[in-house]
Order: C-alpha cells, then sequence, then structure tokens
C-alpha cells in the first residue's frame, strides 16, 4: 500500500499564517480592552456631569439666597441703622481742579 505525504517545503507558509492567525486574535482582544476603556470613561463623564449639574443648582440656591440678603429693603435695615434715601445729598466739592497739590 502506498502512502502519499504533502510536501515539508511550505513551513513558512505555515509559519506566516500562524503569526496572521495570532496577530488577529491579539488584535481582537486589543479591541476589546479599547472599548471597555471607552465604555468606562462614558460612563464616569456621565457621572461627572450629573455632579457638575448638582454643583451648578447648588450654585444657584445659593447666588439667590446672597441676592435675597442682600435685596434693598432688607440692605437697609441689616445693621440695624434704619436709613433712609436722601432726595437732595449734599456732595463734597473741591474749588480748584488742582486743590489737592497746592500744597507742595
Amino acid at each position: 500500500m502506498t502512502f502519499i505525504q504533502p510536501k515539508k517545503g511550505n513551513g513558512i507558509l505555515n509559519k506566516i499564517l500562524l503569526l496572521l492567525a495570532a496577530g488577529l486574535v491579539l488584535g481582537a482582544f486589543w479591541m476589546v480592552i479599547l472599548y471597555n476603556g471607552f465604555v468606562n470613561f462614558n460612563h464616569g463623564l456621565s457621572g461627572l456631569r450629573l455632579e457638575f449639574q448638582q454643583v451648578q443648582a447648588q450654585n444657584s440656591e445659593l447666588k439667590d439666597k446672597i441676592f435675597h440678603l442682600f435685596d434693598s429693603v432688607k440692605a437697609n435695615n441689616a445693621n440695624g441703622a434704619q436709613l433712609i434715601q436722601d432726595k437732595n445729598p449734599e456732595y463734597l466739592e473741591v474749588n480748584s481742579k488742582w486743590s489737592y497739590a497746592s500744597g507742595y
């Protein structure tokens, strides 16, 4: 009985195909790792956006409280002096344009 055996000379072709297959498997594995990192990044980013919106809401509430605190009605009574608005205020007037330099 005769056995037919294939030619043993194409070992380099088998090595090239094995390297390409290994590269394909490693590339697929690397793509899964990159995708996982991208999804984790997006998840963290959405958490930061939510936290930023909460901080903005708290900031808005604090500004609102400050504006109500310094409202014109409350500002007049804030120190208990019962301040009134003067309709004809008297301002300090300087006679000469260069009066502050006349002492030298």
